[in-house]
């Protein structure tokens, strides 16, 4: 009770002190009026006033503090919108630059494509397809990066174009992968591509070369060379026109000399194209149905003076009568008496060849005839200046004539060459 007693006097003390009982004088009208303010009064009035004051605080912080809170917020939003913006930027971006390279590489096995099935494609020799080994198993996609060489853009896999089956992949993948794992399985996908078409493209060019050595070798006992033979072919292709379509360029994807083997490429089998092409017009088939070498190429004595002279041919002797053959079809620039030659046929090859089939008994095609190789155009006979029956059989190349007997021991590889060509355009 003594402490109940203290804490009451306290209190007493407390209001009695602060809160005393006041009074307010009031005059109206000449009168005088008084209001007692008792100290409990006071108390609940200014407990009010300090609850008022608290709850304004109160709510002034939470007020400020919650605007606060919204503009961090607000300014949270607003970054990651700008780095949301960014980053689709940023894959907008790489997706136009992964299409822009998927489509150079496209172009690319186009080229191959047709290479492959070109003349001088087929003039190289058959290669394996390439077969797509990759595993797609971390993703659960069951199309392949290139299922076959010559299959990977003629739309047997539904009609669809690499590209698009590029990114329709990526698209199904994009639920499991994130941005960084798609970016990456692209960019593998169109490097295993490069990779693959720069092995084929090597290979096409190694066989190209091969191919080109092997004609060198076949041809160098004629002296004649594969740049002989095309600038002849290119002297003679005069008569060109047509629209200008400038030719697709190979540009690098993933470094600066990945589209250097394709221009390589390009050299190697334009040249052995040219070459063969050339080659279509070289001698091959044999001059006579039956003979035997009676005299060679160059110096020897001659059979009517007795001194030494130049023989500027094969003399092939035989029965009179004995068909004579053209060599190679071509165009026939002469036909008849031709001095020391006697019954003379000339056949212009094209492609800077031409034959001389001289002292024939008789001439069986005429001048501008159009002949095969093979056809028949005299009889072995002995006119001119001769001493017995045969044939002088003359090669020129480049308006100079040349020995024929390394024609005629190359002529059967040289035939194998034009067989695979013309084997080759007809497909």
């Amino acid at each position: 009770m003594s402490n109940e007693l203290t804490w009451l006097e306290k209190f007493h003390a407390f209001r009695g002190k602060h809160f005393p009982e006041r009074q307010l004088f009031l005059r109206s009208e000449g009168r005088v009026r008084f209001l007692t303010i008792g100290s409990y009064t006071q108390m609940g009035m200014a407990s009010a006033l300090a609850i008022a004051l608290v709850w304004g605080g109160i709510t002034s912080y939470a007020y400020l503090t919650q605007d606060k809170t919204i503009e961090n917020k607000n300014r949270t939003i607003s970054t990651m919108s700008a780095q949301y913006q960014a980053l689709s930027n940023d894959f907008s971006a790489l997706e136009l630059e992964v299409e822009r390279r998927a489509e150079q590489l496209e172009m690319r096995q186009k080229f191959l494509e047709e290479l492959l099935d070109s003349p001088a494609g087929e003039a190289i020799e058959a290669m394996p397809a390439l077969e797509e080994t990759a595993d797609d198993s971390d993703d659960g996609a069951t199309d392949k990066v290139a299922p076959k060489t010559s299959a990977l853009l003629d739309g047997s896999e539904g009609q669809a174009t690499f590209i698009e089956r590029l990114f329709g992949a990526g698209a199904a993948q994009a639920a499991v992968h994130s941005n960084i794992d798609r970016r990456k399985n692209l960019l593998f996908r169109l490097q295993d591509m490069a990779a693959r078409q720069q092995a084929l493209a090597d290979k096409l060019k190694s066989e190209a070369e091969t191919r080109l050595a092997s004609i060198e070798t076949i041809l160098e006992p004629t002296k004649l060379g594969s740049d002989d033979l095309i600038a002849k072919l290119s002297a003679g292709s005069t008569a060109q026109g047509g629209p200008f379509v400038p030719d697709a360029t190979f540009e690098s994807v993933f470094n600066d000399n990945d589209g250097a083997v394709f221009g390589d490429l390009i050299s190697s089998t334009l040249r052995l194209e040219m070459v063969t092409n050339a080659l279509n017009s070289f001698p091959v088939g044999k001059p006579a149905e039956k003979y035997y070498l009676s005299s060679r190429f160059g110096r020897r004595v001659d059979p009517l003076k007795k001194t030494w002279a130049d023989h500027p041919g094969l003399d092939l002797a035989g029965w009179p009568g004995t068909a004579i053959y053209a060599t190679a079809p071509g165009k026939v620039v002469h036909a008849g008496w031709y001095g020391p030659y006697g019954n003379m046929v000339e056949i212009d090859h094209g492609n800077g060849f031409r034959t001389r089939y001289g002292h024939m008994r008789k001439v069986r095609v005429s001048k501008n005839d159009e002949v095969t190789l093979g056809q028949r155009v005299g009889d072995m006979g002995k006119t001119g200046r001769v001493t017995g029956t045969h044939l002088h059989y003359e090669i020129w190349f480049d308006g100079a004539v040349r020995d024929p007997m390394p024609y005629l021991k190359a002529a059967n590889d040289v035939l194998e060459i034009q067989g695979r060509h013309e084997k080759a355009s007809q497909q």
